[in-house]
């Protein structure tokens, strides 16, 4: 199982860390700087000293001497975590006086130095260990003239290290409180910023199992946008629910006539009551309607389920030809023209594909449950039929037959389920798939007699009701 995260650990663990890392560069760069410090400080001493050794050397019977005062040395040995040595060069570099394997100094002195004498300051090995060195060159006269000796004063880097090591061990300290006590208090800001979480979690873990209503939304602005896809899934949950809860309702209340029907006409048929040929015809005719019902309430329940509102990202909307979709649709629904003696055509713009935004399962869907709500609505040897036609902005179906058309009472009650105007062939389901499915494609669905309107493109046969689609094509790509 994967290891959970913590927010706050997330958050706090990257800041301290950061801060700690700061702290540690800062603290290398304190030490240099207090080592620098201490150096200047202790440089002077070494310029004292190298002075004072200096003051002794003198030129004498064609050699130069040191005459070393002990004071000059004096305050080094007061302090015996520091050693300090010395060394005495002639004119040629040669070695006078002190420690001779001092290395002599090489290079050039400094013009830069903040002494006013010339001196230059260097770190060198002696003996194995580092020293800080001053090189100090000593004028000493010689007749008329003064030559340059050089006095080397050396001393041990071990006290001065030990000096920035205790100064800048007060500031480590200093900083590793100063990280505990930011890391405390980050952790008690961060739980407060973290709070509007806890609260959603204990507003959603008091509610009833079955509630979804809407979260709260008064809470941080971070923290909105989780609600807000919270409360989207809530209403999507809730509609699925819903329609659920709808289908098996309808469902059972529709289904159970017939099932009632079909047992009565069962043990009529068992206990001889109708003559066998009719009791099955009975016992067919109830399953039939009992088949048609199902087969309509699954539709609708799958057209639910899509939601409420259009997609156009979703597979359920590529562009299809409408065309070629009724041909099919024809095709399918052969068995009931021809069971009815019908007469069928396909008018209007059926030369060539016409794009139309939906899915081929819901245009199917659509031109199927129409077509079959024609059929059903009108007599034996009339006439049904297709026409298409193409606008600037739209493509247009409309399904017409030859049957009574709507009436008065029906009109007020079109689109509402199980309202049907024959309740031995119809199911009432048929228009409110075909409403709820032009709603998804965001087409327009109307049902006009044909004596109501204005239909100069249907044939003259076409008396009865004509269903009217409208397919926008404003957005759609005339691409498939």
């Amino acid at each position: 199982m994967e290891q959970r995260q913590s927010i706050r650990r997330r958050l706090i663990f990257p800041i301290i860390a950061s801060v700690a890392l700061f702290f540690g560069f800062d603290a290398w760069f304190h030490y240099r700087d207090t080592l620098a410090a201490i150096n200047v400080a202790y440089d002077r001493t070494l310029l004292a000293s190298a002075r004072a050794i200096g003051d002794g050397v003198r030129y004498a019977h064609q050699q130069v001497t040191v005459a070393l005062p002990y004071p000059a040395l004096e305050v080094f040995e007061a302090d015996v975590r520091s050693r300090m040595v010395y060394r005495v060069a002639d004119f040629d570099g040669k070695f006078v006086s002190g420690y001779a394997d001092l290395p002599a100094f090489q290079g050039t002195i400094s013009t830069t130095t903040p002494y006013a004498a010339l001196v230059t300051f260097y770190e060198d090995t002696f003996q194995n260990e580092s020293v800080r060195v001053a090189a100090l060159l000593q004028p000493v006269g010689v007749g008329d003239e003064y030559k340059m000796a050089t006095v080397q004063v050396a001393e041990t880097l071990e006290l001065r290290r030990q000096v920035a090591r205790q100064t800048i061990r007060q500031s480590v300290y200093r900083q590793v409180a100063m990280l505990i006590l930011l890391g405390l208090t980050a952790w008690l800001i961060v739980g407060r910023g973290l709070e509007p979480l806890r609260r959603l979690r204990e507003e959603i873990r008091s509610r009833e199992p079955e509630s979804l209503e809407p979260v709260s939304a008064k809470t941080s602005v971070e923290v909105v946008p989780v609600v807000e896809a919270l409360n989207e899934v809530m209403l999507r949950l809730r509609g699925l629910l819903d329609n659920r809860q709808r289908f098996v309702r309808d469902a059972s209340h529709q289904l159970r006539t017939p099932l009632a029907v079909l047992k009565v006409q069962v043990q009529n048929a068992r206990e001889g009551l109708v003559e066998p040929y009719h009791a099955l015809a009975e016992i067919e005719e109830s399953v039939n309607r009992a088949t048609r019902v199902a087969n309509q309430m699954l539709s609708l329940a799958k057209v639910a389920e899509l939601g409420g509102d259009r997609v156009d990202a979703s597979s359920n909307y590529i562009a299809t030809d409408l065309v070629a979709v009724c041909r099919d649709i024809v095709v399918e629904c052969s068995p009931l023209l021809t069971a009815k003696h019908l007469d069928f055509s396909l008018d209007g713009a059926v030369e060539e594909m016409q794009p139309v935004r939906g899915a081929d399962w819901l245009l199917r869907e659509l031109l199927r449950n129409l077509l079959s709500n024609a059929i059903a609505h009108t007599p034996e040897e009339g006439a049904v039929g297709f026409v298409i036609e193409v606008t600037d902005v739209a493509r247009i179906l409309h399904v017409w037959d030859s049957g009574q058309g709507i009436g008065i009472d029906q009109r007020k009650r079109l689109f509402e389920p199980f309202a049907t105007g024959n309740r031995t062939t119809g199911t009432g389901l048929g228009l409110v798939i075909c409403r709820d499915i032009c709603v998804k494609i965001s087409a327009e669905l109307s049902l006009t007699n044909r004596s109501d309107g204005n239909f100069e493109s249907l044939p003259s046969n076409a008396v009865g009701c004509v269903a009217t689609v409208i397919f926008p094509t404003r957005s759609l790509s005339d691409e498939i």
